[in-house]
């Protein structure tokens, strides 16, 4: 008895548990049919017995929000989302998902690993082209053409190629829509239009092989030691004087220019020639006096100086020499005092010759000078020794007179001694002088004899 009851209770058991199950199955069946099987994933998200129209609304991202800066060199813009009717849709994948199931064995869905689904995206294209080609940046009109490098010479004396303005010009304005809209799809935030090579590049670039190989000729140009010798004075060429004879072509073809070795030399010449200057002078009273008729100092002869030099640098040669000159000095010194401290002077209005060495007085005595009756005064200006001799005969149309110390300076003129003379100084000069020569007293005239060198500066005033 007890065993029928059991079998009983089983039975009812086993058959009320298959009614359940068959219950679930067809309920399963019923809400498959409008909504995702039970155990749907989908992105992470459980859709199982919610309408494709509740995941859209769960997954929905508004594309309002999105907004991709873009970079140009000369201004940045922003597109947003609304500006081109960007829209995001989930739509179709999520439809697809759901048709692909079976409602009868949504079961499975328990088993299938979760759906993972890209949105699709639209924009209207229309409006993305021509909003970026309201952009200034891509109107023609705005663009500037890149500029080759410059080659300049430093403040430290070394020549460089100096970048210059790259410009804006884009040569593709396609291309660059094409990369605006690719970025659009991929919801990229940012996109550089010169980091994607849109932008047109100048023919030559500081790393430009032509570019370089102008740059070290130049430095080897500016780099030599061009050193012209005053005497005991060197007087360097600057770096900026001699980059300034290479002329460097628009493709970057460097040559020497013979006529700009010229403009710098007759440049440097105006700047240290002496020779037929204003002086001023100051005299063994340390008074200042101006003497302006001056046949002494440098004189640089530019015509040969050129042609020397033009051939050493052409040739890559540093030198080390005096110019071609057309005039020599005695001395140069610092800002170009070519009197030095060893010189005559001549006093006119005292009648006083006195001598220098080395910035001391060695002898001075009283002079006779030219004949200002007679109209022949002894010029003023400034001269050099041309030599000295001894004895020696002096000659003109009328007069033919041995002397035993004879010191030229000025053609004709020069010191001499005057034996026959029974003095010195005062006004002999005005009414007895000379021919033009300065007369001194032999004893003097022989201790200057002694002490001049030839090409020593004569002061006259």
């Amino acid at each position: 008895m007890w065993d029928s009851r059991i079998k009983r209770t089983i039975l009812i058991s086993v058959l009320s548990l298959f009614g359940l199950v068959l219950l679930i199955y067809e309920y399963g069946i019923i809400i498959s049919r409008d909504n995702y099987a039970p155990g749907t994933w989908i992105n992470g998200h459980y859709f199982g017995m919610k309408p494709v129209k509740s995941a859209e609304e769960e997954l929905y991202e508004n594309p309002a929000d999105y907004v991709l800066e873009v970079k140009f060199r000369d201004a940045d813009y922003q597109i947003h989302g609304h500006d081109i009717d960007l829209n995001y849709s989930f739509t179709e994948d999520l439809e697809k998902i759901k048709n692909g199931q079976v409602a009868y064995l949504w079961p499975e869905s328990f088993f299938v690993p979760g759906y993972e689904i890209e949105k699709k995206i639209t924009y209207n294209e229309a409006k993305l082209i021509d909003l970026v080609e309201s952009f200034d940046s891509m109107r023609p009109e705005n663009m500037k053409e890149p500029e080759n490098p410059t080659i300049e010479l430093g403040k430290d004396g070394i020549v460089v190629a100096v970048a210059q303005d790259p410009g804006s010009v884009i040569e593709d304005t396609d291309g660059v829509i094409a990369a605006i809209e690719k970025s659009v799809m991929n919801e990229e935030p940012r996109l550089d239009i010169e980091e994607e090579g849109f932008y047109k590049i100048s023919e030559y670039t500081v790393d430009s092989a032509k570019v370089k190989k102008c740059v070290d000729y130049c430095n080897t140009i500016v780099g030599l030691d061009v050193i012209y010798q005053y005497a005991d004075t060197e007087i360097a060429l600057e770096p900026f004087q001699l980059y300034g004879v290479i002329k460097i072509s628009d493709t970057y073809d460097t040559i020497i220019s013979k006529q700009r070795v010229a403009e710098i030399l007759e440049g440097f010449a105006r700047l240290h020639d002496t020779y037929s200057s204003i002086r001023k002078f100051k005299n063994h009273n340390h008074d200042l006096v101006t003497v302006t008729n001056s046949d002494y100092g440098w004189e640089m002869d530019v015509e040969k100086e050129t042609d020397s030099l033009y051939s050493d640098l052409i040739h890559h040669r540093g030198m080390r020499r005096p110019p071609e000159f057309i005039h020599s000095g005695f001395t140069y010194g610092k800002n170009g005092d070519d009197i030095g401290g060893t010189y005559a002077e001549v006093d006119l209005n005292a009648q006083m010759m006195y001598y220098y060495k080395n910035y001391r007085l060695v002898l001075n005595t009283e002079v006779v000078t030219g004949n200002v009756n007679l109209g022949r005064s002894t010029p003023p200006g400034i001269y050099d020794v041309d030599y000295h001799q001894s004895p020696a005969t002096l000659k003109g149309e009328d007069y033919e007179t041995k002397v035993t110390y004879w010191m030229p300076f000025n053609g004709g003129i020069g010191f001499h001694d005057a034996t026959w003379r029974g003095g010195f100084g005062g006004d002999i000069y005005l009414y007895d002088g000379s021919h033009g020569c300065i007369n001194m007293p032999y004893y003097m005239a022989e201790e200057l004899f002694m002490e001049i060198e030839d090409g020593m500066p004569v002061i006259v005033y």
